[in-house]
């Protein structure tokens, strides 16, 4: 973010909140004042309407402390588990199941179980229609990768650059459609007796972008790499500790991976893996981008893309791969550009400067309405959602009480309304309506005002004749983080949990962060916060999403410092349960136990919007899994 757009971002905070001060006064509500935030008006026309409602006088000064904090790099709007707010470039690569699986720390998981099944086979493939060739269309995101290094990074822009390089790669895949696992690198796999022993068979067309064979040694040699605790895979103890037990090359196309215990989700875990080429990477220093110019600038690949050119924060440039596993893209180009924040990324969509971008939910409407864009709108089996994350060390969200009185002062329906245009659901735990394993009995947190007080009071809290909430005589004083600054999204919300905590009586400092800021805050010492605002990915199998509740992913997936021993027993129980119904249960008891221990205030599923201009073409929003594959969009002539 450079200094222009930080101090832009900085005045712009500083009049809304001196504006949002005074709009009860004025007879504007919460969620008009919201909406107008949201929509970017001008400050000084809400000004205007403020003085024309009789909206004046000084502003209180408790709870209205916003601080803008920056660092250094491109501005990010997404990262590790985030997937709500502001536009990412996940969808842009491709929005399945897969990549927001792999793109959010969740592993790749399905529901099938192995142990009755023999194996599967890659489906044959549908011919591409006669469509247009060539071009270049160009994606707008506001947030860059920080490496094409799939084992050394966890951030969804990382990962939509790397399927586009990689991604040809992984053993199977999820039908769009069915959410079956199917093959895709793998021809054929076969499933031993005990459900524990997965045999791949790869196919025999299946080439590096440079020509050479790949191989089941460049599986094994990655898996070596990987697995070795010295280059700090990110998920090593999630993806290859747990589950696998070994994983070998039996000869130049066959791969034999044992898993540890027979599993539900067995062969998503048995087949994980993005394969690096073995004659190019062992070269090189595994892990250090001065010495392995791979991880910055990969050569070879197997997926659809080859990487051209990468300007930091600028524009990342690829070029189809003629030795496509899935065969080669309709394009020839596809560019991305890295924007400052969404407003200038969609006033480029307008324009037809780009012709993607993931929407803003502010934009939505005005999108619908102009002659040159489609807009194409989902929600996906791997769902995204939106919460209120606590710092669990801090005392007082060690009690229940108070988790719960901050729930009740949460406003779902204000929040989708005003802050994203009614684009979402209000979400009450981990899982959503479109995941198998979702249950709504558990308890909802539904806005009550009076309720949240109640709760204070029953924890010890009350308020001194200056209208502060304090215990002890220490006045409750939280910090509120979000991230990036320019997260209008994620600005609204804190905005409105300021305000209805502030009528509490708690007078809360809201800081925004650039993103990679904003992940060192929560999960580094000194940890100095107290809430913040994020979103996860759930991935398709249920047990994906276990990593923000382990113990043993404290800081890095769970990075509010969540405990409890019963949810990871059952999540340990239910990715042994082969029977689906049976599986289902413990899911809805996870449930219903995290929806009363509330490790987050779960506010509500995203929807994903994407502006695509007219003149792309194969464009189709598959039943399960959201946009299909950008190899197959053209350029209408």
């Amino acid at each position: 973010m450079d200094s222009t757009e930080r101090d832009r971002i900085e005045r712009e905070q500083d009049e809304f909140w001196s504006l949002g001060a005074r709009w009860e006064r004025a007879g504007l509500s919460r969620r008009e004042f919201l909406r107008l935030l949201m929509a970017g008006t001008s400050t000084a026309t809400i000004a205007g309407i403020l003085a024309a409602c009789g909206g004046t006088g000084a502003a209180p000064t408790t709870g209205t402390t916003m601080t803008t904090t920056t660092a250094g790099g491109a501005a990010t709007t997404g990262g590790a588990a985030t997937t709500g707010g502001a536009a990412t470039t996940a969808a842009a690569a491709r929005t399945t199941a897969a990549t927001t699986a792999r793109t959010t720390g969740t592993t790749r998981t399905g529901g099938a179980a192995p142990g009755g099944a023999a194996g599967g086979v890659r489906p044959n493939p549908t011919p591409r229609p006669n469509v247009p060739r060539g071009g270049t269309i160009t994606i707008g995101t506001t947030t860059d990768a920080r490496s094409f290094h799939p084992y050394g990074v966890t951030d969804t822009a990382s990962f939509a650059y790397i399927n586009l390089v990689y991604e040809g790669g992984l053993l199977t895949e999820y039908d769009p459609n069915t959410l079956d696992r199917i093959g895709k690198a793998a021809e054929r796999w076969t499933v031993s007796p005990d459900g524990k022993t997965f045999t791949f068979t790869l196919r025999d067309d299946l080439k590096w972008s440079d020509g050479r064979q790949v191989t089941a040694e460049d599986y094994a040699w990655t898996f070596q790499q990987a697995a070795n605790p010295a280059n700090n895979y990110p998920y090593r103890a999630t993806s290859i500790e747990e589950p696998i037990a070994s994983y070998e090359a039996r000869d130049s196309r066959t791969i034999v991976v044992t898993l540890k215990d027979v599993i539900a989700n067995g062969i998503e875990r048995a087949s994980f893996l993005y394969p690096l080429p073995k004659h190019i990477w062992e070269r090189h220093n595994f892990t250090d981008p001065n010495a392995n110019p791979e991880i910055n600038k990969p050569t070879v690949g197997c997926g659809d893309w080859k990487v051209q050119e990468w300007r930091r924060g600028e524009s990342a440039t690829f070029l189809a791969n003629d030795l496509s596993p899935e065969g080669r893209p309709n394009i020839d180009t596809l560019v991305y550009r890295i924007f400052g924040n969404a407003a200038t990324a969609y006033q480029a969509l307008k324009s037809g400067d780009v012709d993607y971008f993931p929407l803003q939910p502010s934009d939505y409407q005005d999108a619908k309405r102009q002659n040159n864009i489609n807009v194409h709108e989902f929600y996906s089996a791997s769902a995204s959602w939106t919460y209120l994350g606590f710092n669990h060390r801090r005392p007082a969200f060690k009690d229940i009480r108070v988790r719960k009185a901050v729930a009740y002062a949460t406003d779902r329906k204000g929040i989708i309304d005003a802050v994203v245009e009614g684009q979402g659901k209000p979400l009450y735990s981990t899982y959503a309506e479109e995941s198998w394993a979702y249950t709504p009995n558990v308890e909802k947190y539904e806005f009550n005002v009076g309720r949240a007080e109640q709760l204070f009071r029953e924890a010890g809290y009350t308020k001194g004749r200056d209208g502060k909430l304090a215990k002890d005589g220490q006045p409750l004083n939280l910090k509120l983080l979000f991230g990036p600054g320019s997260n209008k999204v994620r600005e609204g919300i804190a905005i409105l949990m300021q305000q209805e905590l502030l009528d509490l009586g708690i007078e809360v400092q809201v800081v925004p962060l650039e993103f990679q800021a904003f992940l060192d805050a929560i999960k580094k010492d000194p940890y100095d916060y107290d809430l913040y605002v994020l979103g996860w990915a759930s991935g398709v199998d249920p047990d994906g999403i276990k990593v923000a509740y382990l113990e043993a992913q404290i800081p890095s997936l769970n990075s509010g410092g969540y405990i409890n021993k019963q949810v990871e027993d059952l999540y340990a129980r239910g990715v042994k349960e082969l029977d689906r119904e049976r599986r289902k249960a413990i899911y809805a008891e996870i449930q219903r136990i995290l929806a009363d221990d509330l490790p987050y205030v779960y506010i509500y599923q995203v929807k994903s919007l994407a502006g695509m201009n007219k003149r792309v073409g194969g464009v189709q929003v598959t039943q399960r899994l959201g946009l299909n594959d950008n190899n197959e969009w053209f350029i209408n002539r």
